[in-house]
């Protein structure tokens, strides 16, 4: 059956182990990601011990994807993860930006750059390098990884016993899911549609180095990150710095995001080529009629570059799950993928962590049962990231249809704090 991970063996509180016998209450945590961390600083600020699982066998087997920009979650993320990391998430920026970011949010006409919208930012936000983000969080944690996992069984008597693919078993008081979009636990849960939904939007992203004098114009329209459409094609182009890097001769280069989607209305004309060379020309083409410096900004992307990202945009609307009396649940992604359109995805899932982690901190003080405390979870949660993830739904639609990106669009309307974020930041 493969080595047996006891509690007692890989169990964390406050950075120390903690033997079952004293403190039968053991949470697993599905995902290394940025949820699943959270929860997991959570577990060791508040003593409860835990255990965190990670599918990848090492530090950079995958790319730990591009940057995010968190704001709402920002006081719940600090709360939850404690002081000594709260204070180091400014050094996770993705550039040498001091402080918190103060650039706008544009949404462009690509073929000339006028601002069709210029918002100034009405809350404070930070926009992080994700990998730098994980280093903070992944701190003081002992992260178990080469844990895939296969399968969960709710035994009779209790409790949760966690199966993964190399046939290892872990048992704990309660299993949370923040093992990304296609959640291996999701799957597990007996729903009766556990798959993403697919959306009629292609995408083709790289990231790619820009000297000083490439950026100069880019940076003149913001420090950090735009958005931008052609209104007669409809080919659409996201375009973010990663990170800056400053060279012992003086010079400076930078690494940005470039992203062109589009509406994929012809399964053959729209299709997202197989090769990375034939996906570059793609981005090329949908990229002909825009002015510059957006031109510049896909047309020098070397045409050998040897990665490029393919996506047809999907997401997950969560709807009320069966919970196994409060010893499964899920948080972030793998409860509700959303398009990135509205920039929320990250937001929402900290969120889940902070109340999450609450819930947790009530359960082994005694105060409440887990079925209670998952439940209570839940019925807040779900609504409210449905609610997130089909105006996220929308927003990616939108953002395609010149016509469409006006004040009534949730691609330009504003990120309202939710209430539960206010509740649980105080």
């Amino acid at each position: 059956m493969g080595e047996y991970l006891s509690p007692s063996a890989s169990t964390q509180a406050n950075g120390v182990d903690s033997m079952t016998e004293n403190d039968p209450f053991h949470v697993l945590i599905a995902g290394g990601g940025v949820v699943g961390l959270t929860i997991a600083q959570g577990c060791r600020e508040n003593g409860i011990p835990f255990t965190i699982f990670e599918r990848d066998a090492y530090d950079g087997e995958r790319s730990q994807g591009w940057a995010l920009t968190l704001h709402w979650c920002l006081d719940q993320m600090e709360k939850t993860i404690g002081p000594e990391r709260a204070d180091s998430l400014p050094s996770a920026q993705v550039t040498t930006l001091d402080g918190d970011d103060k650039g706008n949010f544009l949404f462009l006409d690509a073929r000339n750059c006028e601002a069709k919208y210029r918002i100034p930012p009405t809350k404070r936000r930070l926009r992080l390098h994700r990998q730098k983000l994980r280093d903070v969080l992944v701190s003081g944690l002992d992260l178990q990884q080469g844990k895939k996992l296969a399968s969960f069984e709710t035994p009779a008597e209790g409790g949760v016993i966690a199966t993964f693919a190399d046939g290892s078993v872990a048992k704990g008081s309660i299993l949370i899911g923040a093992d990304g979009n296609n959640s291996n636990v999701r799957r597990s849960m007996g729903m009766a549609n556990p798959s993403l939904n697919k959306l009629p939007v292609n995408l083709v992203g790289v990231v790619r180095d820009f000297t000083a004098e490439q950026a100069a114009p880019i940076l003149e329209l913001d420090p950090l990150l735009f958005q931008a459409l052609d209104p007669d094609t409809g080919n659409y182009l996201w375009f973010s710095f990663q990170e800056a890097n400053d060279h012992p001769d003086g010079t400076k280069s930078y690494k940005a995001l470039v992203l062109v989607s589009w509406l994929a209305k012809d399964p053959v004309k729209d299709a997202i080529p197989e090769t990375h060379a034939e996906r570059i020309a793609v981005m090329k083409k949908r990229a002909a009629n825009f002015g510059e410096p957006l031109r510049s900004a896909v047309f020098d992307i070397p045409d050998d570059l040897g990665f490029t990202t393919r996506l047809q945009l999907a997401d997950f609307p969560p709807e009320p799950w069966d919970n196994f009396d409060g010893r499964v649940t899920l948080a972030g992604d793998a409860a509700h993928a959303m398009t990135m359109y509205r920039g929320e995805g990250a937001n929402h899932g900290i969120l889940d962590a902070a109340l999450l982690v609450d819930q947790l901190k009530a359960v082994h003080q005694g105060k409440v049962s887990l079925k209670e405390a998952i439940t209570k979870y839940e019925e807040e949660m779900i609504p409210r990231t449905r609610r997130a993830v089909l105006k996220s739904r929308r927003a990616a639609l939108d953002a395609h249809e010149w016509d469409k990106v006006n004040d009534d669009s949730p691609c330009v309307g504003a990120r309202e704090t939710p209430e539960s974020a206010i509740v649980a930041a105080n």
